[in-house]
């Protein structure tokens, strides 16, 4: 069925005219001249069979038809715009486009990432970092991987692995601090970490230590920032494996105590539902389960 709508370089000379209300002002935007956004004005009032523009002396403005026809005509453009987005981000670009935390970038995927190429070497990778949680409506992104409940609307939630959460610190701050039983904790400098709310106390509640005193030293706001002052001796932090397994290998960090606690909640993959069955995201997501650095 034909859409019965004005065509459509009509609406763009009309959105312009009257967010501007102003002919001169939309022909210059436009790179048209002021009569031709008139003529085209007046071509789309017939096409109504009435005004939505009041002309005056001194220029134009809006009518209340106008305005209300605007509002719609400002949404339509921008849906127009989203999904020209959409639509080319996904199909002009041979990569496989990825959102996740700095940690997971550095310590999970990058440290496979030789093995993936050989295996998939006709897949590209590109990989965003950072704490922005993208947004698969509206972001150049196929895969996000986020920590959180899997409960996000309108897309799929694969999980990825659970989180544990241990006390680390370096070898020597462990040695000069005589780490070895849990009440130690009380006699050593903590690195608290702001967007984890409160995870000390989850973490000493959880394992029976209610009574033990803990002083902080040093906060940071972020995750990565709390892990290296831990790598460089500052304090004991609360790190979440298997993220930092790499580090621990290393010998980076160490683990004083035995006790873990199982974080509220898990690293997923988030993608869209039309993407449910593409190729390079299921390869991807079935050699990152499998990877080393998870196990």
């Amino acid at each position: 069925m034909a859409l019965k709508i004005p065509p459509l370089h009509l609406l763009t000379i009309f959105e312009a005219a009257a967010r501007l209300e102003s002919f001169k002002l939309a022909s210059e935007e436009l790179f048209i001249t002021p009569s031709a956004v008139s003529h085209q004005i007046k071509a789309l009032e017939e096409h109504f069979g009435f005004e939505l523009f009041q002309r005056k002396s001194r220029g134009v403005t809006v009518n209340s038809a106008g305005k209300m026809y605007l509002h719609y005509i400002q949404q339509g453009l921008t849906a127009f715009e989203q999904g020209t987005k959409k639509v080319k981000y996904r199909y002009s670009s041979p990569s496989l486009k990825i959102s996740c935390f700095s940690t997971l970038a550095s310590n999970i995927i990058i440290p496979q990432m030789g093995a993936f190429q050989e295996a998939h070497p006709d897949i590209n990778i590109r990989i965003e970092t950072g704490n922005h949680v993208a947004d698969l409506r509206y972001d150049d992104i196929d895969l996000a991987i986020r920590i959180g409940a899997g409960k996000w609307p309108n897309v799929i939630s694969t999980k990825i692995t659970d989180i544990e959460i241990a006390a680390v610190a370096s070898k020597t701050f462990v040695k000069k601090y005589k780490l070895s039983q849990l009440e130690d904790v009380s006699n050593a400098p903590l690195i608290d970490i702001t967007m984890m709310d409160d995870i000390w106390k989850a973490w000493s509640n959880t394992i029976q230590l209610h009574d033990t005193p803990l002083k902080r030293s040093i906060t940071f706001s972020d995750y990565d920032s709390s892990i290296g002052a831990a790598i460089q001796g500052l304090g004991l932090a609360l790190a979440m494996f298997p993220m930092e397994k790499i580090n621990e290998d290393n010998g980076l960090l160490v683990r004083p105590f035995n006790e873990n606690i199982i974080y509220p909640e898990s690293v997923y993959a988030v993608y869209r539902d039309e993407d449910e069955n593409r190729h390079d995201i299921q390869c991807f997501l079935n050699w990152l389960r499998k990877s080393p650095t998870l196990q």
